[in-house]
């Protein structure tokens, strides 16, 4: 019995072993791929009108979009940081237009770099867990993390603050303002905030 133990600890740690090497690799390759992103040497596709399902390959050059009203800004990469998004245990390429506080998020999947906008109020305090806060004037605040699927991606909230309303929610659970409060608090306090590092 002792023996048949060992054998299949021995072979859960030959698995763990090869999927951490797999990740390891894919990673590797992510990350390589998006740096030559960022090193203007290969395109991405993205949307380049907010709402719409039209995609095109861009370059980090020449990339620029629309939004809903239709103003018209054109990409100006300043500062960038690796972090996984998604909690994948693969790395996003984060890009930050400093002058109007826009990011462009860059996700690599089925050996393809998406793209996708990001306004400034969207991603707020982006720590190195790949979590990060949202914001809108009406008082409704958010901690999450990235999903994406394609062209598309979405913020996935475990915390959510709706002051307005009075309404409070973790891990999609309600709850109420002291613990929500709390939550917000330890997330500010236990997580840490990237470092962006400048492009020349």
């Amino acid at each position: 019995m002792k023996k048949l133990m060992v054998i299949f600890m021995c072979l859960v740690m030959c698995v763990s072993f090869v999927g951490c090497n797999n990740t390891e690799k894919q990673n590797d390759e992510a990350k390589e791929t998006l740096q030559r992103v960022l090193e203007k040497e290969q395109t991405f596709t993205a949307k380049t009108i907010v709402f719409s399902d039209k995609t095109t390959e861009q370059t980090l050059e020449k990339y620029h979009f629309q939004t809903i009203d239709n103003a018209y800004y054109s990409f100006v990469p300043e500062q960038y940081a690796f972090v996984d998004m998604d909690n994948d245990n693969i790395d996003e390429l984060v890009i930050l237009d400093v002058k109007i506080t826009y990011y462009l998020v860059l996700h690599y999947e089925n050996e393809k770099v998406y793209g996708y906008n990001i306004g400034a109020r969207s991603l707020i305090d982006l720590r190195t867990d790949g979590s990060f806060m949202t914001s809108s004037a009406g008082g409704i605040s958010s901690i999450g993390n990235m999903c994406f699927d394609g062209s598309e991606c979405k913020v996935i909230n475990k915390a959510l603050a709706n002051d307005y309303d009075q309404e409070y929610f973790i891990d999609g659970k309600k709850t109420d303002q002291k613990t929500s409060k709390k939550y917000f608090d330890d997330w500010n306090e236990n997580t840490s905030k990237i470092s962006w590092v400048t492009i020349k």
